[in-house]
């Protein structure tokens, strides 16, 4: 009996080890890149990709300068190195990107999709013809495939959704080892039950080429490239399309139409131009022709304004429905957080968690606080003193808005933090 007693305390042991080093994957998306002029992985991983070749900065989707990545179609990539000690999954994955096509490389028709002209997106291979996967559309529709070359094998789509050049589009794949689904902009535009075993290898994801037989390269641009372990759901798709559709909260730069002469202020110093475009965190002098001069300070935007008892609602650290898993969109803000607690050491906060009304109310409590406790974890991993930070979860008790459909629901879906101490 005690030997029987003592292997079951073995095995929980090693099913314990195994759940608390698959947490990250469970949590979800694992790699992020916001391609903001490189290939940074602002993601729980830090796996981080080198531009090759034609690849340089760009403008995003809102017409933010280097904020997204442009391909010139001819030998641009971005290389990702994986490995044995960190790799991509054969199943339970997803990828979500941003993608602006310049233009469909010409090339020998493909059967699968009946058409040759198509654009490659990533290929999970450098150097093997034997590859794991690769994602790429075409004028005639998408496709997704892995194998080795020639004999690949996969989902394509042969329905006449496809991108259409010069225009941005959010791409979504998701598969889980039965289903595979594509999502346009959103919306659900091919599903298909498929029995393929995806390999796994050790070669680099390839981001902007098809290596496998003639290679091919991507002309256009990307942004927010995001790598999930998961296989996410329809609404999830639906949230993170309008979430990213939005635009970030850090203003655009403004465009003033003034006279300034040359001074010196501080750290900066302003030549004397027409229309002249002032970053929004500057201090400047602006003097206009036959004026005297007048100092304004503008507001800084890379932190939260501090004063005791305020309460400031992290409107975009966003979570997975029903979830204590944060968006991609979550790591702007949260580091805004963190640059503020850095600048104001003495300050203590109270990080609050709440719901909407639905579902059981003590789930929701426990929710919220498990939420408000992901973002305090976020804050300590970069080097805030845990004493600083305490958390609460409300649940449903204090909503901002009706909990009548769902875009209020989303609003009361939020975390929040209180200046406590100064």
């Amino acid at each position: 009996m005690r030997l029987y007693i003592l292997v079951f305390v073995c095995l929980l042991s090693i099913l314990s080890s195994k759940n608390a080093l698959g947490q990250k994957s469970a949590a979800g998306w694992v790699y992020a890149y916001s391609f903001d002029g490189n290939a940074y992985d602002i993601g729980p991983n830090r796996i981080h990709g080198q531009l090759s070749g034609g690849v340089a900065a760009s403008s995003d989707r809102f017409g933010r300068a280097g904020k997204a990545l442009e391909f010139n179609g001819v030998d641009g990539l971005v290389r990702i190195p994986f490995g044995n000690e960190r790799n991509l999954p054969t199943i339970n994955f997803a990828f979500t990107m941003w993608v602006f096509v310049n233009h469909y490389n010409t090339a020998p028709e493909w059967s699968e999709i009946n058409s040759n002209h198509y654009s490659p997106i990533f290929c999970k291979t450098e150097t093997e013809t034997n590859f794991q996967y690769r994602l790429g559309v075409s004028d005639k529709g998408f496709y997704f495939d892995g194998g080795e070359e020639g004999a690949s094998k996969g989902l394509y789509t042969k329905n006449g959704i496809s991108l259409v050049p010069g225009k941005w589009n959010m791409v979504a794949f998701t598969f889980n080892g039965y289903v595979a689904k594509y999502y346009l902009n959103g919306k659900l535009i091919a599903c298909e039950n498929i029995g393929v075993n995806f390999i796994q290898n050790k070669q680099p994801l390839i981001i902007g080429c098809d290596f496998p037989g003639q290679a091919s390269y991507f002309a256009g641009k990307m942004d927010d490239l995001n790598i999930w372990e998961k296989f996410i759901s329809e609404e999830d798709v639906k949230e993170i399309y309008a979430v990213q559709s939005k635009y970030p909260f850090v203003p655009p730069n403004i465009t003033v139409p003034v006279e300034v002469k040359k001074i010196t202020v501080a750290v900066a110093v302003i030549d004397t131009v027409k229309n002249y475009i002032i970053p929004i965190d500057t201090i400047v002098v602006k003097t206009l022709v036959g004026t005297t001069s007048k100092v304004k300070t503008e507001k800084d935007n890379s932190i939260f304004e501090i004063k005791k008892g305020n309460k400031i609602v992290l409107q975009h650290v966003l979570f997975v429905q029903s979830k204590a898993e944060f968006l991609p969109e979550s790591y702007v803000e949260l580091d805004r957080l963190v640059a503020t607690l850095k600048q104001h050491p003495m300050v203590t906060i109270e990080v609050a968690g709440h719901t909407d009304n639905q579902g059981s109310r003590d789930l929701n409590l426990k929710l919220s606080e498990e939420r408000a406790i992901k973002v305090k974890d976020y804050l300590v991993s970069r080097n805030i003193d845990p004493k600083r930070i305490f958390v609460k979860g409300y649940g449903p008790d204090k909503p901002i808005s009706p909990n009548d459909n769902e875009e209020n629901r989303r609003l009361n879906r939020r975390v929040e933090f209180e200046i406590i101490q100064m």
